[in-house]
């Protein structure tokens, strides 16, 4: 259960420092990128445990490491997905809104 903890702590850590990295982090909530990561690495732990990572002596480690090191790359996926989308997004409801 330790581990579960380290892993929800450091994935939001993890999604927290990428949503204030962002320059575009005002264009979406602030908590999306936070709970992203910690949901993802939720899911790739549980499925490391499922898989019997978490049980072997020489590579317990492994279901520490890569939830942590997977949600970073998600968070920073997500972080240019929405920030790019919602960016366009808004541009063409403000053409729409400024044509009428």
């Amino acid at each position: 259960m330790l581990a579960l903890m380290v892993v929800a702590a450091a994935t939001l850590v993890i999604g927290f420092a990428v949503r204030f990295a962002d320059r575009r982090h005002q264009r979406y909530g602030a908590l999306i990128l936070p709970l992203i990561a910690v949901g993802f690495g939720m899911v790739a732990w549980v499925a490391l445990q499922f898989t019997g990572l978490g049980y072997n002596p020489e590579l317990f480690w492994l279901s520490w490491l890569l939830p942590i090191v997977a949600s970073a790359g998600v968070c920073v996926a997500a972080a240019w997905w929405l920030g790019r989308h919602r960016e366009t997004g808004e541009a063409e409801a403000l053409r729409r809104v400024s044509d009428t």
